[in-house]
């Protein structure tokens, strides 16, 4: 076990996006020289720059130039990678995940700045979160260009002209910026490839925007935002207002007037939601949200809050001509920077600035050398507002470097076609089979526990620290669940006792059900019991009387046990059910124990097999009984017992006779049963 590691900072920041990152720059810089912690802590090493995510998906960009490393942007901070999983405001401490192999490191802080922008819910329409791409992070981008390529590869397989149709329906949700920025990618993506493909027919593919307003780009005003409806259908795209997506399938996408478009790929660009994070400090009254966000004075302070400030997609931040910010990448930036100030302010008891920023004007890109900005009250479109927004963008951009090799790759496209390579981001499967040679080991006490592992073939032995065989996991049977139900740490050995094959189950993917259906719940919780660690076994048993210790199961077992016979009938059954209520019964043929009959398993085949009450009791599917031998030590008969996840067991002699019944209860209630 590794002991958790901590951190203190004078300043931490939640979130490495536009607002987090100028916080930051803005407050090293202002503190320059003083012995001030700042802390960035982020889930990406690197922030995002969002406008440009379309391009990525179109191909006029590459990837890692819409990116920059926050520790090169702002190394004179500390840049912690994870997931904020728990957040205390009164006591100024946070905890976060860093990752499978990594402890949880705990966080103290005196200022804190929240920045983690908005989550993402799609939960309302359904279908939409398992079929739907979104548009949030490089990954996204990177995965809707491969998925759009992969289509064109595969329709260039088919031979029907309608199976091609659908193949290459592309569907795009939402006339915000980024659902007409994504659009006008893929429309151009396709328009530039499509040469490439000797199968496809020009009439085949087809982008799809559907908006639930009157018009695409509102907040540009009606004329641009006409414009860009004429702009996107003159190049091809088609364009649906008015409506809402009420469901998604594999195969089509269904509205809200009961139509249908038949589509393999559809890309959401809606759904914002609260952060996880703020919804809980919100249910808890520690911050005061209005529709999900935080609200803030003019100089950026969470209400009511000393020392907690927020700013862009989380806060409600308020604009200096009235109203809230925009959740845009101008605001952010100067709200993040404007943080950054007043926090340095407060800790040279400085007098702090209100946010005055209104906003210089606004920009999206349709498609190919064509977009619409209103910049100072004046609206541009076509050609100049295209060359505008790649300037204005390529200042925007953090670092010389990246402002250069994006200037290099925005050349080199005008004069040469787009890539078409199909670089398909690898993600890990939620399952994966494995091959084990005997002796092969499948993980060791102390490391971090990543899947839940079924047997398809083989045998794989889990063992203690003091090596004794918790389970023997065969053929059907799983293992793993305790792990993951708990601190995601092994606590033992596993070594394949013979060629073995297993099904891994990604631990998320694991938890996700096991939360869903409370039916797994309960089961993978109760055979997480049997996974006893040996110092769990031995207080059980010094919590005993030493007379029960010393004892043999012979000396602890209740004698008089209620049993059947396999010769009795299912009515003689019913009769003993009502005389000596119990949940099983063990079963005999010729005084030897050959099964268990549980009560709830007659009464299931008595309503829903055709059983009769005349029927033998051995046409009944009988239990596989626990036995222990008479003279098994009680230290040993725990162990058994609570490594085998029974709650009782049956005591026989050497021929396998019935001589009682022995359960957990009956060994810690203090002194033997009468004979």
């Amino acid at each position: 076990m590794h002991e958790a590691p901590s951190r203190h900072f004078d300043i931490a920041i939640i979130g490495g996006g536009f607002a987090g990152v100028y916080c930051a720059q803005q407050v090293l810089k202002r503190l320059r020289g003083q012995s001030m912690r700042v802390g960035i802590i982020a889930s990406e090493n690197h922030m995002v720059f969002q406008p440009m995510l379309p391009e990525v998906v179109g191909g006029s960009l590459s990837p890692q130039h819409v990116v920059n490393p926050i520790r090169m942007i702002c190394e004179a901070a500390d840049v912690l990678k994870g997931e904020v999983t728990s957040l205390d405001l009164e006591s100024r401490v946070l905890t976060l995940d860093g990752g499978r192999f990594t402890p949880n490191v705990t966080v103290t802080f005196d200022h804190l700045m929240l920045a983690p922008g908005a989550g993402v819910d799609l939960s309302r329409i359904p279908g939409m979160s398992e079929h739907a791409y979104l548009m949030r992070t490089v990954g996204d981008a990177m995965k809707l260009r491969a998925a759009i390529i992969s289509r064109m590869e595969e329709a260039n397989l088919i031979t029907k002209h309608q199976q091609r149709k659908e193949m290459l329906s592309f569907v795009v949700v939402g006339g915000g910026y980024s659902g007409v920025e994504t659009a006008g990618q893929i429309q151009d993506l396709i328009a530039g490839v499509l040469r490439y493909y000797d199968n496809i027919r020009a009439d085949e593919p087809s982008v799809t925007l559907v908006h639930s307003g009157e018009r695409l780009l509102g907040m540009l005003g009606p004329g641009l935002g006409d414009y860009t409806r004429r702009c996107l259908e003159k190049m091809g795209v088609n364009l649906i207002f008015n409506k809402r997506v009420r469901a998604v399938t594999a195969r089509t996408v269904q509205l809200n007037d009961e139509s249908t478009i038949v589509s393999n790929l559809v890309v959401c660009t809606v759904g914002n939601a609260p952060h996880p994070i703020l919804q809980a400090l919100g249910a808890r009254g520690a911050v005061p949200l209005e529709r999900g966000k935080v609200i803030v004075e003019s100089t950026g302070q969470v209400k009511g809050v000393d020392k907690v400030w927020a700013a862009g997609d989380c806060a409600a931040f308020p604009k200096a001509d009235g109203g809230l910010c925009p959740e845009t990448a101008q605001f952010a930036m100067r709200q993040g920077a404007l943080i950054g100030d007043n926090i340095a302010a407060t800790l040279k008891k400085k007098p702090l600035k209100a946010f005055k920023f209104t906003g210089l004007g606004e920009l999206a890109t349709i498609g190919h050398r064509k977009a619409v900005a209103m910049v100072m009250g004046l609206r541009f479109s076509g050609l100049l507002a295209w060359f505008m927004w790649r300037s204005i963008y390529l200042m925007k951009l953090p670092g010389l470097d990246r402002k250069l090799r994006v200037m290099a790759e925005w050349t080199f496209e005008v004069f040469f076609p787009r890539d078409i390579n199909l670089l398909t981001p690898s993600f890990s499967s939620p399952l994966g089979e494995m091959h084990l040679e005997k002796g092969d080991s499948l993980f060791r006490s102390g490391e971090p526990a990543q899947s839940l592992y079924a047997v398809k073939k083989g045998c794989v032995e889990i063992t203690d620290a003091n090596g004794q065989i918790v389970k023997s996991a065969v053929a059907g049977e799983h293992f793993g669940e305790r792990a993951l139900l708990g601190d995601g740490i092994w606590r033992f050995d596993a070594t394949a006792k013979e060629s073995t094959e297993l099904v891994a189950i990604d631990g998320d993917t694991f938890k996700t059900l096991v939360k869903s259906i409370g039916s797994l719940d309960s089961l993978f919780r109760s055979t997480a019991q049997q996974y006893h660690l040996p110092e769990e076994i031995q207080k059980t048993v010094s919590a005993m009387p030493e007379a029960t210790r010393q004892a043999i199961a012979a000396d602890v077992m209740t004698r008089s046990v209620a049993s059947l016979t396999a010769e009795q009938t299912v009515q003689d059954a019913v009769a003993e059910f009502q005389a000596h209520p119990h949940s099983t019964y063990p079963v005999t043929e010729d005084g030897k124990v050959i099964g268990l009959l549980r009560r709830s398993i007659a009464y299931d085949w008595l309503k829903n097999h055709g059983l009769t009450c005349r029927d033998l009791l051995k046409t009944l599917p009988l239990t596989t009984p626990f036995c222990v031998r008479a003279d098994m030590p009680v230290p040993e008969l725990v162990q058994t017992l609570m490594r085998t996840g029974v709650s009782k067991a049956v005591v026989v002699d050497a021929e396998n006779r019935l001589l009682g019944m022995v359960t957990v209860f009956d060994l810690l209630k203090g002194s033997p049963p009468p004979a």
